[in-house]
C-alpha cells in the first residue's frame, strides 16, 4: 500500500519525566520545522503545562491512558474530556504495561476507544503478543481478538484512530523485530481493519510500530509500506535523540502529503 500522508511519531514517557525533561524537550523543538507529525505523551501531571509551553507548534500532547468512565466516583480516574479540556489532542490506550499490569482487556479498550471519540480525541490502540505467544505463532491469533473486540462497533465516521503494534517480547529489551517482520504483521493489521470496518477508512489510520525504536533502526521501520509511523519509548526520554528519529522521519516524508 503506497502512504498517503505523513508519517505519526510518538513518544511515550511513561512514568519517567520532570520539568528538566519538560525544558530540553522543549528546547529540541523550538524553531524546527517538520512535515511529519509528532506527539508526546508525559505523565498526567506535566500535560496541561507542555500543551501550554507547546500551544504554538506543530507538537501534539497526548496522555497515555484515558478513563472508561466519563465522570462520577471513580478515585483516582482521568476522563477523555477533562483531557481534551486541558489539550490532550490524543491518548494511548491498551498499552501492553496497562495490560499486564493494571488487567485491562480489550472490553475496557473498547469502552475507552469509545470515550476518546466521543471526546475528540484520537485514541491510540495498543496491539501485540507477548514472547511465548510469538514462538508458538499466535501473532495473527492474538492481534485477531485484540483489533476485533476493541474496534467492532465504533463509530468513527470523521474521527480520528491509529493502531500501534507492540510486539511486548521487544518493548524494553533493546531488540526490535525486524523490518520486514513488522512489515508483514501491519498488512495483517491494514487487512483486519478493512474488514472491521472498510478499506477507505482503513487508508486513513495510521498504523505505528514500536518496541526498542530508536535512530538506527527508524529509517528501515519507515521504509515499510505499512508502516505509518512509531511509537517511542526509552528514547524518547533522551530529546535530542527523540528529535534525531523525527528529523529522520522527516527525511523521508514527501513535502506535499495527500492528507494529514
Amino acid at each position: 500500500m503506497q502512504k498517503t500522508r505523513s508519517p505519526l511519531i510518538v513518544a511515550n514517557w511513561k512514568l519517567n519525566g520532570g520539568t528538566d525533561l519538560i525544558c530540553t524537550s522543549v528546547a529540541s523543538f523550538l524553531r524546527k520545522k517538520f512535515r511529519v507529525k509528532i506527539g508526546i505523551a508525559p505523565p498526567y501531571v506535566y500535560i496541561s503545562n507542555m500543551a501550554n509551553f507547546l500551544r504554538n507548534s506543530q507538537i501534539m500532547i497526548g496522555s497515555q491512558n484515558v478513563s472508561k468512565f466519563e465522570s462520577g466516583a471513580f478515585t483516582g480516574e482521568t476522563s477523555a474530556q477533562m483531557l481534551k479540556e486541558v489539550g490532550c489532542e490524543f491518548c494511548l490506550i491498551g498499552h501492553s504495561e496497562r495490560r499486564q499490569v493494571f488487567l485491562e482487556n480489550n472490553a475496557s479498550c473498547h469502552t475507552k476507544v469509545a470515550s476518546a471519540l466521543a471526546a475528540g480525541l484520537m485514541p491510540i490502540i495498543c496491539i501485540g503478543e507477548n514472547a511465548q505467544q510469538h514462538d508458538l505463532g499466535l501473532t495473527k491469533h492474538i492481534l485477531y481478538r485484540q483489533l476485533q473486540e476493541s474496534l467492532l462497533g465504533q463509530d468513527i465516521k470523521n474521527k480520528r484512530i491509529a493502531i500501534a503494534y507492540e510486539p511486548i517480547w521487544a518493548i524494553g529489551s533493546g531488540k526490535a523485530a525486524s523490518p520486514e517482520s513488522v512489515q508483514q504483521v501491519h498488512e495483517y493489521i491494514f487487512n483486519e481493519l478493512c474488514t472491521i470496518f472498510d478499506e477507505d477508512s482503513a487508508k486513513n489510520m495510521r498504523i505505528l510500530y514500536g518496541g526498542s525504536v530508536n535512530k538506527n533502526n527508524a529509517a528501515q521501520l519507515l521504509a515499510m509500506p505499512n508502516v505509518d509511523g512509531l511509537l517511542v519509548g526509552g528514547a524518547s526520554l533522551d530529546p535530542e535523540h527523540f528529535s534525531e528519529i523525527c528529523a529522520l522521519a522527516n527525511q523521508i516524508t514527501p513535502e506535499v502529503e495527500l492528507t494529514s
